[in-house]
């Protein structure tokens, strides 16, 4: 290594020393030895290191032995005109489970083919835990679905297409899980995708619970497993959502329940031929989406906070909207000294410009409290503080102490009128003129907590679209990306929770604002956000970031970059037991990278 390139490295190592600490650095060079040692597996790697061994299987069963709960699962298995070699697959993947406490629940919906019969027939002979019935008359999927689930006698249900094929520990992973947690009312698994020739690719690793990311896509899809009773009570699957029956589901079930885990594991495999929904391709059953819009009209017209669903340029995934309730004023609160940068179209007074661009909302009743430590020149205040026809009301409120960013937005929280608190940055420009009510339509709702936007560079690239904290650091996701970058499992484009936002522009009711303690001022620049959005996550309340909100961000513009002294220590010290009992960020996934922010295979 060079001189310069050593030089370089130790500079970083040191300034990661100022910010994290001892500690903090220890764990940085840890994380990156067992990152370089691991390097960049692909999915075929991937694959090699978690199958199961033999001994594994036999830890598995003697596991099984001493649990003191044993859930009898249904796995339920419509049946319609398949072929013999992908039915067969499916049904042996059922054979093939660690765990022996199941039943196989088939209904074949009166398929033409003369193969279905004979073969069903022959493996209900196979193996008692077989149950089969032929449906007198095509009904499609529904129908098929229910005549299964009449057949059920366990305890749970596990949903398997009849091209599928489950993980020889779907059963056994999800029966742990059980014992764990006997409260469990809804679970599901990460999924991949099988070809032919059983190559699997194309991992799907989900995160947990995330409403507002399953109201724009059917995310939990496979393995998807659910109390028998509580099937039963809602009504089973209902009529008129063929192609999207899970998804109509889903959305009733947990409208009756919380008890809802997920198992970060590779649990089923969804095979690709063209009959598939989505394994074939986006087009190859458009009635599907159909049905899955129509699911979510009904779920909104179900639900306090009713509206309408947009479609989106991606078929399958979607834009629920709300009706706001009334006319709530929205207090927007913005820490500023009035600085002028430099751009390539000239100087910019980054407040000015701010402010003229709120003033394009639509969204027409909001108050602006701009919050300066008596360093705002005096042209630029005669400017924002003019009386002007139709504006908004713009005050000012003054802090002598040096610039705290935590303390200015609590200060000018505590100087409000609104219902709902806006914390901004200077040094944005909004670009979505309807992104007050698109914010509103989440932070109205009493379960959201934060509700952040997608901040672009100048250039167009990505400065935030949502906070991950990945062993205790905390960063954007897809920094840096295109603007349009789908992202992954185009969580970029769509409503998604994510553990954090930034508070450059954040959503949320003064109550919970004030309920939450507000900023904590011992993060004067950085993580005063990451802390607040953590006080909403353990308080039971989530987090989202809505891409329908663009902002431009000239990060920085009014601050210094980087980090203060022991801000990262304060962050571990103060989140540590909690981030150990979360073990990983909730809306991320283990086994995803914690070295970079662009969901990576890890």
């Amino acid at each position: 290594m060079s001189p310069s390139k050593l030089i370089t490295k130790l500079g970083k190592l040191f300034k990661i020393w100022r910010e994290r600490g001892t500690y903090g650095t220890l764990r940085f060079l840890y994380r990156r030895i067992q990152e370089s040692r691991r390097g960049q597996f692909t999915y075929d790697q991937w694959v090699t290191n978690h199958r199961l061994t033999r001994s594994q299987i036999q830890e598995a069963k003697r596991q099984i032995e001493q649990w003191e709960l044993r859930p009898k699962f249904s796995v339920i298995l419509p049946v319609y005109n398949v072929e013999a070699q992908w039915l067969e697959k499916a049904i042996q993947s059922v054979l093939n489970q660690i765990y022996p406490d199941w039943e196989l629940c088939i209904a074949d919906d009166a398929s033409p083919a003369p193969h279905i019969k004979p073969l069903l027939t022959r493996y209900s002979k196979l193996d008692p835990r077989i149950k089969v019935v032929f449906r007198p008359e095509n009904g499609n999927i529904v129908a098929a679905s229910n005549s299964a689930l009449e057949l059920a006698t366990g305890d749970y249900i596990a949903l398997l297409d009849h091209d599928d094929e489950l993980a020889i520990d779907a059963l056994f992973e999800t029966a742990k899980l059980i014992n764990q947690h006997p409260d469990a009312d809804f679970i599901y698994s990460d999924e991949d995708k099988i070809d032919t020739q059983g190559k699997r690719k194309d991992p799907f690793f989900k995160p947990d619970w995330s409403p507002d990311y399953f109201h724009a896509c059917m995310y939990t899809c496979h393995l998807g497993v659910y109390r028998t009773n509580l099937i039963r009570e809602i009504g089973g699957f209902r009529p008129g959502y063929d192609g999207s029956q899970d998804y109509d589901l889903v959305l009733r079930v947990v409208e009756k329940t919380r008890n809802i885990y997920h198992l970060p594991k590779i649990l089923y495999h969804w095979r690709i031929i063209p009959a598939s929904v989505t394994a074939g391709g986006e087009q190859a059953k458009p009635w599907a989406y159909i049905a899955a819009r129509k699911a979510l009209e009904d779920m909104l017209a179900r639900s306090p906070y009713p509206g309408w669903v947009e479609e989106t340029p991606r078929p399958g995934f979607w834009r629920v909207r709300r009706h706001i309730v009334g006319e709530p004023l929205i207090s927007i609160i913005i820490p500023s000294a009035g600085r002028v940068m430099e751009t390539p179209k000239g100087p910019l007074n980054v407040l000015e410009n701010c402010i003229q661009s709120i003033q394009r909302s639509t969204y027409p009743n909001f108050e602006i409290v701009v919050v300066d430590g008596y360093d705002i020149p005096a042209p630029t205040l005669e400017t924002l503080l003019q009386p002007a026809v139709e504006s908004p009301t713009i005050r000012l409120v003054r802090c002598a102490e040096p610039f705290n960013f935590a303390q200015r937005i609590n200060l000018g929280a505590q100087n409000v009128h609104g219902d709902f608190l806006l914390l901004l940055n200077d040094d944005t420009e909004v670009l979505t003129s309807d992104w007050l009510e698109s914010m509103l339509e989440f932070a109205q709702q009493t379960e959201i907590g934060a509700v952040g936007a997608k901040l672009l560079f100048p250039d167009g690239r990505i400065q935030h679209a949502g906070v991950m904290v990945l062993d205790g650091n905390a960063g954007h996701a897809f920094h840096g990306a295109d603007g349009d970058h789908p992202g992954y499992f185009c969580s970029n484009v769509v409503n998604r929770n994510y553990l954090g936002v930034t508070a450059a522009c954040l959503m949320m009711r003064s109550e919970l604002f004030f309920q939450l303690g507000g900023m904590d001022e011992q993060f004067p620049l950085n993580y005063n956000d990451v802390d607040l959005c953590l006080k909403a996550h353990q308080a039971g309340y989530r987090n989202v970031v809505t891409p329908y909100v663009q902002l431009i961000h000239y990060e920085s513009a009014s601050r210094p970059k980087g980090l203060n002294p022991n801000e990262w220590e304060n962050l571990n010290r103060k989140w540590g037991a909690y981030f150990k009992k979360l073990k990983y960020d909730p809306y991320y996934n283990p086994n995803l990278s914690y070295r970079t922010v662009n969901f990576e295979l890890g």
